[in-house]
């Protein structure tokens, strides 16, 4: 299996230029993926990423150059999901500051930290 990892990997690199950029210690082939520096982009690369992702999965099998194809993409597709993971992390604390200052009756935080909120949340809308 190992070899066969190794020669999907040099396969990719001559087939459409995708060379892995290092071989994990047991071998296998390991990529960055496309990264994701807006929510925006993390949604469009996830939405490509899962066209293309259904295009390998219609068949009744894959094909051995597919398998490191759909491995190169899964890369991108965990970053776009920890895109916007972080988004939504970073969401549900902002929300959480809105609440306790509203308790609070902390207009300030309320202004600020709703409208931080709202720019995150206005992200998920588009």
């Amino acid at each position: 299996m190992r070899i066969i990892l190794i020669a999907l990997a040099v396969l990719l690199t001559v087939t459409n230029g995708n060379a892995a950029e290092v071989l994990s210690p047991d071998g296998r082939p390991h990529f960055s993926g496309k990264g994701a520096d807006s929510l925006k982009e993390a949604f469009q690369h996830l939405e490509e990423g899962n066209e293309k992702l259904e295009t390998y999965l219609e068949g009744d099998s894959i094909a051995n150059v597919d398998l490191a194809h759909i491995h190169e993409l899964t890369y991108t597709l965990e970053n776009a999901l920890a895109k916007i993971q972080d988004s939504l992390n970073s969401m549900a604390a902002t929300l959480e500051e809105v609440h306790l200052a509203s308790e609070k009756g902390d207009a300030d935080v309320v202004l600020q930290s709703g409208r931080e909120y709202l720019s995150i949340a206005d992200q998920f809308a588009d």
